[in-house]
């Protein structure tokens, strides 16, 4: 709807929504054809069609068509073009102006936001859908007008029965948020489909992000049906139950009681138990016991397959990567890095529009391992989604070489950066190659950096 099409001012600062002060009368211009010739000036009219919410622009009555156009395109018949008025004039009964009444529900969401706020509030169009819920962040600003914003969003998403409004950030315990039900039902309980799989989850307890639907499906494909992966802070699932479907062996652990509990639940509904097996550990104690027993098991046993750890905490990750330095003997890293597991760990980069914010992802994993990832043992370095300003989600694929376990890595210089102080820097961090695909919503994923390691 353009700025000509507006509900009517009195609406403005409205915190109580009243549907009924929506309705007002515009005129529209229309041609009237008979029902069966109209048929064939569709390709001319169709991009003049007014067009908006529960209103259809060609309406049949008796032996009549009526189209509606959109008045900001058209006025009067001398605005087509001349080919286009020669075509028309041959066959229409009539052109005019009508007036026609619209009403609450014929607006979209942003036009009647945009009419409720004040002209300096931006209108909030920023949301996640997950099952029935609608998950909105909304600012300071908007909080006054939370109630009748939860409500159009209500009016007008097809299936929402809870909004939702995020008021905390994100708890790097357990990976949830305090939330605020701002209106609908007061469940939570909600049912999500990504991947071709089906979750269940509380979203009120667990963590769940619809915009990493991507990456969950783009990480997968870096396995086979006999490898194995050890996903250390697995959620309600959606790396470890679409990797079991493809025949992975999969160990999936979570803190949170609640995710825990929901993972099991997600296990049985798409049919992969046999296939996983889930803990309820700290990510550390689940490295240093499950993760080290089975690989080093799988090792004195020749078993096929390449292991891989997803270290999916992109607040705190990198600060787990000591426990592979802690807890392997020598003979234990020998064995183990024979033939060397793949290391998946997110994190969070600040960086500016002039920074490299895959080269900074990698640095700060660099720096946690103390040394340089060589060209032997750096797989992909990926970037994720933008967060906010200036903060991006970054993936970090790397070879858990023998060499990088006992030191033996390039060594490291350290660089004073904007953003980023005393962070070292690898000698042979590859180039972004520029690479780039469509993500939920308009948010973009490109892959930065990628080795002959790939797998």
């Amino acid at each position: 709807m353009t700025s000509l099409l507006v509900p009517q001012e009195s609406v403005r600062g409205m915190k109580c929504l009243d549907r009924t002060a929506f309705t007002t009368t515009i005129e529209l211009p229309f041609f009237k054809f008979d029902s069966v010739i109209y048929l064939k000036l569709l390709p001319i009219l169709k991009k003049y069609f007014f067009k908006t919410r529960n209103f259809k622009p060609v309406q049949n009555t008796n032996n009549e068509t009526v189209i509606y156009l959109n008045p900001t395109l058209i006025k009067t018949f001398e605005d087509f073009m001349e080919t286009e008025r020669n075509q028309l004039l041959e066959v229409y009964e009539q052109f005019g102006i009508m007036k026609v009444m619209l009403k609450y529900d014929n607006w979209q969401s942003y036009d009647i936001l945009r009419a409720i706020l004040p002209d300096e509030v931006e209108v909030p169009t920023s949301y996640s859908i997950i099952g029935h819920i609608v998950h909105l962040n909304l600012r300071e600003t908007h909080l006054p007008y939370k109630t009748v914003i939860g409500q159009v969003y209500l009016d007008t998403i097809p299936f929402a029965r809870t909004v939702v409004n995020k008021t905390t950030a994100i708890d790097t315990t357990f990976r949830n948020f305090t939330m605020e039900i701002l209106v609908g039902d007061k469940d939570t309980v909600t049912t999500v489909k990504e991947n071709g799989c089906t979750y269940e989850l509380d979203f009120s307890q667990v963590y769940w992000n619809t915009r990493l639907g991507t990456e969950h499906r783009n990480l997968i494909t870096f396995m086979k049906s006999n490898d194995v992966l050890y996903d250390v802070f697995a959620g309600v699932g959606p790396f470890a139950i679409p990797a079991a479907r493809k025949g992975v062996k999969v160990f999936a652990n979570d803190l949170n009681p609640e995710s825990y509990k929901w993972l099991q639940k997600n296990i049985i509904i798409n049919k992969v138990k046999t296939n996983i097996k889930s803990f309820n550990m700290d990510g550390r104690e689940f490295l240093r016991t499950v993760f080290k027993a089975d690989i080093l098991s799988r090792r004195a046993s020749n078993e096929d397959g390449t292991e891989h750890v997803i270290m999916n905490l992109p607040a705190l990750a990198v600060e787990f990567l000591d426990v592979f330095f802690h807890s392997f003997k020598q003979n234990e890293i020998k064995q183990m890095c024979h033939r060397p597991p793949t290391i998946h760990v997110y994190c969070f980069v600040n960086a500016s529009k002039k920074e490299d914010s895959c080269k900074l992802g990698q640095q700060m994993v660099e720096q946690k391992l103390n040394c340089t990832l060589s060209s032997d043992s750096l797989v992909d370095v990926h970037y994720v989604r933008n967060i906010s300003v200036c903060k991006e989600m970054i993936r970090v694929s790397f070879l858990l070489t023998e060499n990088l376990l006992k030191g033996e890595e390039p060594a490291m210089k350290k660089l004073r950066m904007e953003n980023n102080i005393d962070i070292p820097v690898s000698d042979n961090i590859a180039e972004n190659n520029g690479k780039e695909e469509e993500y939920t919503k308009g948010a973009k994923e490109q892959k930065c950096v990628q080795s002959s390691n790939n797998s």
